[in-house]
């Protein structure tokens, strides 16, 4: 079965039932631009198709077209050219045309009256274009390989707005969606590899327009945008809504992720509902711009808001609770909510109001607010809320929740958290009455339990009693000891997506929680029971014990400076020695602002004794050295009022002059000193809202309660390139927090928090698992001393080799070596969490053997897919370190069949069937890499390569001799021609022939007949594909195609005759591949018979 019948033909079949009109093209490489809609095959639009949707979509009052078909041309040039701009630079330019109409043309070609152009009409959906075409093929003429083809290209309007890569399950790749992505980074002319050469290899204007970018093998289909080309940030898509897609016919009868993606993605009305509204480019950190495309997940909530607000009779009835877990993407979820809003003609004149409770959340969230693309205007006092509010204005305002009281307060950091922490919230606010009866409101309020039960959430509802309020919450109060649940308090849940939901999906990572003490923590508590004693000593038991409760004595204990250094020292070991080997980044929450200035001092001090230890030591490391000296501490603290401290106002003036949250999120470049930040400390600020992928660490020195401590923690889950935990590592004991945190949720809920957020011991028995079940993968494929192997203890050296060449062999078979690829790095997930704790010593060693073992099993089968790319850089040295000590340098790519080398390098081994196996395959990729450009030729090889090894099987020294010649044979590729023939021309004879006869032999006759036929068509080619853009010009190929029918058709060979329309195809086909060659390369004279 091959990848066109599970994988591409299904996906054309899925997308007719869903109403595109699909343009199959024949079987081979495509010659024949016009079965694909354009005039040549350097064109990435379908001209006709876009020309026609232009006069189609934008008509005037009597629904006749407005704009001429000179204006359209004009459209069209300006269109296909975006000049030098890049590739994300382009795509941004479209994409705002095609949502904003900014291309204007004269209306009715009054100059005196301009006026935008639809590209898409989105408003009528039915007078739009929608059409797949496969095996898209684009010429690249100039370029390291003459074209690119995708395999499926989805059209609206003539618009490449979907590019689809398709791909099976084959001997040469354990991961067939590395490879998709490759091929689209390829396309696009993204590779790393080749972009940092300056070098180009796709191109680019077929994704100037792109919106969707799809890889796919069928049993696995991901999606994501130009800028998210990476396994790690392609998403599945794994529910289908609106429910009415999910009722359809199955193209094989069963449901996969392609099946599903296609059905929640690409039905007409989602996809231009997505490109519409949940589509996005902002900033991602580092000065760097991304282009974000919604989940599963924001698309159905929106969805489903938007369907509460057309069909709720009352408030109530439509206002309820999106349940997104921490790091989903809420405040985007709001975004693409506005946005959709907008373009829903019931819903467009709603005035929305964004509230939330705290200035850093509002500083953030104002930042996201602007994806609307809509001016958001702000609340800055109470005397506003009314004035502003009570309008009919269909705007977007942010306001905060404390605008809604009589009076203004200015709380402190500690004041404002006593009143968050509060078991029951202080009632001290008066009515705030009626500002706005208006239905046509709608107030999302981000983390919705914080204040929902309070006289300020109280005061909200009644100044907009009429209002939608929709709860966004990844938190929700739910318990009975809460005064009102969340979901009773804003009508039901209208969507939920899960902590498990988002681990599972890959939108968040796990988090490992682990308490830790310094060393001086034993002391201090003596000392505190010692103070408290003095200070309360008169009091009843129950009485102390009710003070220690309500005020969690020890904030003045935390900001000593003998427990700040002992801990700060602690935080840097930890910290060099568990998070900086991957380059990630660290958050210290500290009690008070005064110890978070202390800790700033404290971890600078502890850094540089970390550096001078390092120095004295025998053989210092000067690569960590030099990492700890880069590094940078800041303190982000909100300001204390005109009598701060001078030392706190220094903090926070230097980290404001360094711009210390920006570049907190910067990745560590060490040709740039302002990405050094490797630590914030931080009180109250950063602990909810704040997005930081590159943070995996949270050291907390803090007391923090309930939903408190659960989304500061949440500050570690989100996702980022080789980031697969996150760390909490807890210095205040909130374990017993950390239970009453999550006794605000149900039994099922804590199940599912727990199954997520677990102590570090925890992944202990996981790497002992992870790696027995690598033990039996081999084992129970009959390699009975494996683990002997893995372990060291084989001493004898033919043993050993004996017992290796048993383990590549196994993995021959490819879905064994998919099996070992995915344990192993599972196995390496679970070492570099638990690396460098000493329970992780029995592994060290049957690491380094199986990332050897990987290596051997990579190069022999020519695999590049199979790499420990995904392993944490501790893994990484580790196996990199020992692969150098056997002579083996990993970052050398598998030595190629063309090698001089090659030979050579295979014979170091001694095992003749070791050596016959390196070169089987090592043939057998090469074959696979060159048979287009000699189909013949490679064919044939490939035929006697399996015909030797049936014939010398088991005898390995003869099959190693047979391979060593034909491996040369294959190496030098096609050297001499055929008796009348020269080698030029034999490429092209022998494929007419193969086409022709294909199992028969022909007749002398016939043989001399063919020859003269295919000289002449040779000749014909030769002439006349050397004009200049040749190939680009569809008309000049069908007079070619004419020209060589009327010579195979005078062949007076019945089976040239016969199958005339393949035989042109093919050769056309050919002459594109071996272009410079036909055209440069002199006639050959005959050789000898």
């Amino acid at each position: 079965m091959t990848e066109h019948t599970l994988v591409e033909q299904p996906f054309l079949k899925q997308l007719e039932h869903l109403g595109w009109q699909v343009y199959e093209q024949p079987a081979g490489i495509p010659t024949d631009a016009t079965l694909s809609l354009r005039t040549n095959f350097k064109e990435v639009l379908l001209p006709g198709v876009l020309k026609q949707a232009l006069l189609s979509i934008n008509l005037d009052e009597k629904g006749q077209p407005w704009i001429s078909e000179k204006q359209v041309d004009e459209l069209y040039n300006e269109i296909s050219d975006f000049g030098r701009m890049h590739l994300l630079e382009a795509n941004k330019s479209f994409t705002h045309a095609l949502l904003n109409n900014s291309l204007r043309v004269d209306y009715h070609d009054d100059p005196a009256d301009p006026r935008p152009v639809k590209l898409i009409d989105f408003d009528h959906l039915e007078r739009n274009s929608f059409i797949a075409i496969n095996q898209f093929k684009v010429d690249t003429p100039g370029l390291a390989k003459a074209c690119i083809i995708p395999d499926v290209v989805l059209f609206v309007n003539g618009l490449p707005l979907v590019v689809v890569e398709c791909k099976n399950t084959n001997a040469y790749t354990t991961n067939p969606l590395h490879e998709a992505m490759k091929q689209l980074q390829r396309y696009s002319n993204q590779r790393p590899s080749t972009h940092a050469t300056g070098l180009k290899e796709g191109e680019e204007s077929l994704f100037w327009y792109n919106q969707i970018c799809v890889a796919t093998y069928g049993d696995k289909a991901c999606y994501g945008t130009i800028t998210s080309l990476d396994e790690q940030f392609f998403s599945e898509w794994k529910y289908i809504y609106p429910e009415a897609f999910q009722n359809y016919i199955k193209p094989l009868d069963v449901e996969r992720s392609q099946e599903r993606l296609v059905q929640g993605i690409l039905p007409p009305t989602t996809l231009l509902d997505i490109v519409r509204s949940f589509t996005l480019f902002m900033s991602v950190g580092g000065g760097k711009e991304a282009k974000i495309v919604c989940r599963y997940q924001q698309y159905r909530a929106v969805g489903k808001i938007v369907e509460r607000l057309k069909t709720g009779q009352t408030p109530m009835e439509r206002s309820g609770v999106v349940w997104h877990t921490q790091g989903s993407g809420k405040s985007l979820t709001m975004v693409m909510l506005i946005k959709k809003l907008r373009t829903e003609p019931k819903l467009a004149d709603y005035k929305v109001l964004l509230v939330n409770d705290r200035t850093d959340l509002e500083d953030q969230l104002s930042v996201t607010a602007t994806l609307t693309g809509e001016k958001i205007d702000f609340i800055e006092s109470i005397k506003d809320v009314k004035p502003k509010l009570s309008t009919p204005t269909s705007n977007a305002v942010m306001v905060m929740m404390h605008k809604f009281q009589t009076k203004e307060y200015k709380l402190t950091d500690i004041a404002g958290e006593i009143l968050s922490q509060a078991a029951e919230p202080l009632k001290q606010f008066n009515v705030f009455g009626e500002v706005n009866p208006s239905k046509k409101i709608l107030i999302l309020i981000d983390e919705a339990h914080r204040t929902q039960s309070s006289d300020l959430g109280n005061n909200l509802f009644e100044a907009f009693p009429n209002a939608t309020k929709i709860a966004f919450t990844g938190t929700p109060l739910i318990t009975e000891r809460h005064k009102k649940k969340t979901h009773d308090r804003f009508g039901g849940y209208i969507d939920q997506y899960r902590l498990r939901d988002a681990v599972n999906d890959g939108a968040t990572i796990p988090i490992l929680y682990e308490g830790r003490e310094p060393d001086n923590a034993i002391n201090q508590k003596g000392e505190l029971d010692q103070k408290f004693e003095e200070a309360f000593g008169s009091k009843e038991q129950k009485e102390k014990e009710l003070i220690k409760r309500r005020y969690a004595l020890g904030s003045d204990l935390r900001e000593a400076e003998e427990h700040v250094a002992a801990v700060a020292r602690d935080i840097v070991h930890h910290y060099t020695e568990n998070i900086l080997p991957n380059g990630f980044k660290a958050q210290v929450v500290t009690s008070s602002v005064l110890a978070a200035v202390r800790y700033k001092d404290a971890l600078l001090k502890a850094l540089q004794e970390k550096v001078a230890a390092l120095k004295v030591e025998a053989n210092p490391d000067e690569e960590l050295i030099n990492k700890l000296e880069f590094l940078q501490v800041y303190v982000v603290v909100s300001g204390q009022g005109t009598n701060e401290e001078a030392i706190i106002t220094q903090a926070r003036k230097e980290a404001s002059a360094a711009n210390a949250v920006d570049n907190f999120k910067k990745a560590f470049d060490y040709d740039k000193p302002e990405t050094g930040i490797a630590f914030l400390v931080v009180c109250e600020m950063l602990l909810t809202g704040f997005d930081a992928p590159i943070e995996q660490v949270m050291y907390l020195d803090k007391k923090l309660k309930e939903h408190n401590l659960l989304q500061a923690i949440a500050r570690v889950n989100r996702t980022y390139k080789g980031k697969t935990r996150g760390y909490v590592i807890d210095y205040a004991t909130n374990t017993q927090n950390l239970q009453g945190a999550l006794s605000i949720y149900g039994s099922n809920e804590v199940q599912e928090i727990m199954e997520n957020l677990k102590g570090v011991e925890t992944e202990i028995p996981v790497l002992e698992s992870r790696y027995r079940r690598l033990v039996q993968l081999f084992e129970g494929k009959g390699v009975t001393n494996f683990e002997k192997y893995l372990t060291q203890q084989i001493k004898d050296i033919p043993t050993l080799l004996k017992l290796q060449e048993q383990c590549i062999e196994l993995a021959a078979d490819i879905k064994f070596r998919s099996s070992f690829d995915v344990y192993l790095k599972q196995f390496m997930e679970s070492m570099d969490i638990v690396l460098p704790r000493p329970a992780a010593s029995p592994y060290r060693i049957p690491a380094k053997q199986l990332g050897h073992l990987q290596i051997l099993i990579r190069n022999r089968y020519k695999d590049d897919t199979i790499n420990i790319e995904g392993a944490g850089e501790k893994i990484r040295q580790l196996i990199n370190e020992h692969l150098v000590s056997l002579g083996i340098n990993p970052k050398i790519p598998p030595v190629e069949l063309l090698s001089k080398d090659f030979i050579k390098e295979a014979r170091k081994n001694s095992n003749p069937k070791a050596v016959a196996s390196e070169m089987e395959h090592a043939i057998r990729k090469h074959i696979k890499v060159n048979i287009d450009d000699d189909p013949a030729f490679y064919t044939k090889l490939s035929e006697r390569l399996e015909k030797l090894l049936k014939q010398h099987h088991d005898d390995w020294d003869a099959m190693v001799k047979a391979l060593e010649d034909l491996r040369n044979e294959a190496a030098a590729g096609r050297q001499a021609g055929i008796a009348g023939l020269s080698a030029t021309e034999a490429p092209f004879y022998d494929l007419m022939m193969q086409t022709a006869f294909k199992s028969k032999t022909p007749s002398a006759e016939e043989e001399e007949k063919a020859k003269a036929t295919l000289k002449l068509a040779v000749k014909l080619m030769r002439a006349t594909i050397k004009f200049t853009s040749f190939w680009e010009k569809g008309s000049e190929i069908d007079l070619l195609k004419g020209d060589l029918s009327d010579i195979l058709i005078s062949s007076d060979v019945e089976a040239l005759i016969e199958h005339e329309s393949k035989i042109i195809n093919d050769l056309l086909d050919l002459a594109r591949r071996r272009h410079n060659e036909l055209i440069h390369e002199e006639q050959q004279a005959p050789d000898p018979v």
